[in-house]
């Protein structure tokens, strides 16, 4: 029982850690992730953080993927519940789960894909965020019955990256029926391209 118990505390430890990294990224970008700040952040001895990451770049990239992936999760479940849905309502809960998205988790991913850019030792750790978005993407444009959806994935999120950029630094009253109406297109066009190839 009291080896269970370690195991519990440890990773309690660790997942205070990786929200702490999340929050302060978002707050005030990577550059004021250190180890201090966020073990002081998390409540945790300095020494937790070399405990549980190689390096500070070990714990952002682990961060940014461990919250994305919850989101994509999300994403992907909404999805299957709307498999066979007009692409009307689809669009309409895909623009509603994303304009209600958790903020701070929202400005640390985008934090990360300018990091990213800056150091290509970071890139792996993007890709696979996107990945676990444009996986998600797919779930639903498969839900919405597009044809070929893979192909359509990368533009779908690329369109709703931009848009989220958007809308965290200028957030507008309209920003979720903008997103819905801009799916929508992309989902009605979709099988006209695929007919013509």
């Amino acid at each position: 029982m009291a080896a269970r118990i370690h195991r519990e505390s440890a990773q309690r430890r660790r997942e205070a850690l990786l929200r702490a990294a999340i929050e302060l990224v978002a707050e005030s970008g990577t550059g004021a992730a250190t180890h201090r700040a966020i073990a002081n952040r998390a409540g945790v001895p300095l020494a937790t953080t070399s405990y549980f990451f190689d390096s500070i770049d070990d714990l952002l990239a682990e961060a940014t993927l461990y919250f994305t992936a919850d989101q994509a999760t999300a994403y992907e479940a909404l999805a299957a519940e709307l498999e066979g849905a007009p692409p009307a309502l689809i669009s309409a809960q895909f623009a509603a789960a994303l304009m209600g998205s958790d903020r701070t988790v929202e400005l640390a991913q985008v934090e990360a894909y300018l990091h990213a850019a800056r150091d290509p030792a970071l890139r792996p750790a993007t890709a696979a965020v996107m990945a676990a978005f444009e996986h998600s993407t797919v779930v639903a444009l498969e839900a919405a019955g597009i044809a070929e959806p893979a192909r359509l994935a990368r533009t779908v999120v690329a369109l709703v990256d931009g848009f989220m950029l958007q809308h965290l630094a200028n957030p507008r009253p309209d920003d979720e029926e903008q997103l819905r109406d801009a799916l929508d297109a992309l989902v009605a066009a979709a099988p006209r391209v695929a007919a013509n190839r």
